[in-house]
């Protein structure tokens, strides 16, 4: 990205098959990495747009917020659902993770690269904003 930003993949919760020990390591890790890291500009939040969010990513939601950084919430696999029922599922989950509405949420395809230049779009603006 010529050194002007850097995408950072924290670990998941999701299919992982981590010990209940490992579990909280890496939670402590990801804790520490959100609250000390003063470089982080923008936290994207992957969610599976074909289900409604899980216990687990209501709690990674609700930590997220409480870290006070920017995000966005991207809903991934939109090309496994109807075109036509994208922005609705995107609506209904954003109204379930956050019925504020103060956080973006997109569709998104990282295997087709579909709605890709609405999220470039949204990055680009936001860091045009900080600069």
């Amino acid at each position: 990205m010529d050194d002007i930003f850097y995408f950072v993949d924290l670990p998941g919760y999701g299919y992982s098959k981590m010990s209940k020990k490992e579990q909280e390591q890496v939670g402590k890790f990801i804790e520490q990495y959100l609250f000390n890291r003063k470089e982080i500009t923008l936290i994207i939040f992957l969610i599976d747009i074909r289900h409604s969010p899980t216990e687990n990513d209501k709690l990674m939601y609700n930590y997220i917020i409480s870290s006070g950084l920017p995000c966005l919430i991207l809903a991934n696999k939109a090309d496994k659902i109807a075109i036509t029922k994208v922005d609705d599922t995107v609506k209904n989950l954003q109204k379930e993770l956050n019925p504020i509405g103060d956080i973006p949420t997109l569709p998104f395809s990282s295997e087709r690269k579909i709605y890709k230049e609405d999220v470039w779009n949204f990055i680009d603006n936001l860091f045009n904003n900080c600069n």
